[in-house]
Order: C-alpha cells, then structure tokens, then sequence
C-alpha cells in the first residue's frame, strides 16, 4: 500500500513537472490533451502496480503528486492550490488516471482468477 501511494505522488508530480519542458505549458491540464490524458493515465497504471488491489489510492496519489508539485515547485500558485485541488475534484481531470489504474486492478484480478483456474484438481486445504 505505501508503494502505491509513494510512486502515485512521485509520477503525479512527474506528470506536472514534465509538462513545460515537454509541451511548453506549465500546468499539464493547460497543456494538449493528448500530453495529459496519456500521462495521467500512465501514471496511474504505473502506480498501481506494486498491489493492485489498492489501485483507487493510486488515483488519489497522483491526484496529490501533481498539485504537491506546482506548490513546491511555484510559490506563486500556492495560493491556487487549494483551489485547484476543489476544482479538479469537481472537474473530473483524474478520470484518466483512475482508468488507467483501473485497468491494471482488473488485468491482475483477471490473470489471478486464469492462473488458479489452470491448476489442477487437488483438495483446498492442500494447496499453497
């Protein structure tokens, strides 16, 4: 569970402070769409891969990574901030992000559900 929430706010804030050197904008949702939406929803696939089943903290982690990021990293937008984060919860900008996050939550469920389905017939108390 850490590991999710750690890597959510690290790639959260990656999501933020990779948007001005690669698009140009300071703000990643300011920026293409494509930029935001494909990174968001990286990052949430990604965090929420070290346990999976957690993946609904991954959105949340993101979701803070990336406004941690423009109020340590801009002093002027501290201010907004707060407001930023009422905004964008209203807002759904981490749509993507939860989609992505998602994703993996239901691809681990799925391959967990395949693999024990392959094994062979031996009484429960005698598998481990």
């Amino acid at each position: 569970m850490r590991k999710v929430i750690l890597l959510g706010l690290i790639l959260g804030a990656a999501v933020s402070g990779l948007s001005l050197p690669l698009t140009g904008q300071r703000e990643a949702f300011d920026a293409s769409p494509a930029y935001y939406l494909t990174a968001a929803f990286l990052a949430g696939a990604l965090a929420t891969l070290p346990a999976p089943r957690f993946w609904w903290l991954a959105v949340f982690a993101v979701f803070l990574g990336e406004h941690a990021w423009y109020a340590a990293a801009y002093p002027d937008m501290r201010p907004w901030v707060l407001f930023g984060l009422v905004i964008n919860a209203i807002v759904p900008t981490w749509w993507s992000a939860a989609v992505g996050a998602l994703l993996v939550y239901l691809g681990a469920r799925a391959a967990r559900r395949y693999s024990q389905s392959r094994r062979p017939d031996v009484p429960r108390e005698d598998r481990r």
